[in-house]
């Protein structure tokens, strides 16, 4: 076999690592959820998008259509439990199964010290993060558990490992988040579902822009950064893809930092 044409055959195998997979993605309507989504359409995967934003979601729906990819919206907020089975339910009645979720859903809300938070501000936060991947987990389990496999992969942050003064209650849900992997994973892992955990460092995603409340804001966290730069969705979608497909069948429980060097440098 020439040179060119194991190059064909390794470039084919990597383009369809999510084949006849059903990926069912939260936050999907916008930033990393978005890209994810796009990234496993582009490697064979069937995508369902879950969001509370019915026009972002169904512009991602369309932007997956636009590639050749297969993906349908559904409406949720990951808060409401009867919301988050029925998203599942629909999954599954629409493409037969669930094999992949991805937990991308998530609010930042900008807070002051703690004894000045306000209880609402906690509890919005708390009830998006850290409950919406607890219910996403709750609802699609059983469906995975009928597969024999899954792969969960859900979004902490790297403010969940070293905090985050300006939003202590996004810095909790995601250190939250990072235990519930864990414990999950241990839970589910002999039992055919891997769980995994991605923590991103400054990625550039509405949610970041909007959370820094200025351009200039945004611009001194690039600089700040050891790369002189903040991370692309992309670049978190790719780290989320390798977990999700079989190459990272060996992995489960572990959080992956993809920080480009933040957390080493401070």
């Amino acid at each position: 076999m020439g040179k060119d044409a194991i190059q064909d055959r390794g470039e084919s195998a990597i383009a369809d690592r999510m084949k006849d997979k059903v990926a069912l993605i939260t936050g999907a309507s916008s930033g990393i959820g978005r890209r994810t989504g796009l990234r496993f359409a582009e490697e064979g995967a069937r995508v369902v998008v879950a969001d509370r934003n019915r026009r972002g979601g169904e512009e991602t729906v369309s932007l997956i259509g636009e590639q050749g990819g297969e993906a349908f919206f559904v409406q949720a907020d990951t808060s409401r439990a009867d919301q988050i089975e029925a998203m599942a339910d629909a999954a599954v009645a629409r493409f037969g199964k669930l094999d992949v979720l991805v937990n991308a859903a998530a609010v930042l809300i900008r807070a002051p010290n703690l004894a000045e938070i306000d209880e609402q501000v906690w509890d919005t936060t708390m009830d998006t993060n850290l409950k919406g991947v607890f219910l996403c987990c709750k609802y699609v389990i059983p469906h995975m558990l009928r597969n024999g496999s899954g792969s969960i992969i859900n979004i902490a942050s790297g403010a969940g490992i070293r905090g985050f003064g300006v939003a202590l209650p996004y810095a909790v849900s995601k250190a939250g988040i990072i235990h519930l992997t864990t414990t999950a994973a241990a839970q589910y892992t002999p039992q055919g579902i891997r769980v995994n955990c991605i923590a991103p460092g400054p990625t550039d995603t509405p949610q970041m822009r909007g959370s820094t409340a200025s351009a200039e804001g945004f611009q001194a966290s690039q600089q700040a950064h050891p790369m002189g730069r903040v991370g692309r969705p992309e670049e978190i979608a790719n780290a989320i893809l390798f977990l999700a497909s079989d190459e990272a069948s060996f992995v489960s429980g572990t959080t992956f930092i993809v920080d480009g060097g933040q957390r080493a440098s401070s």
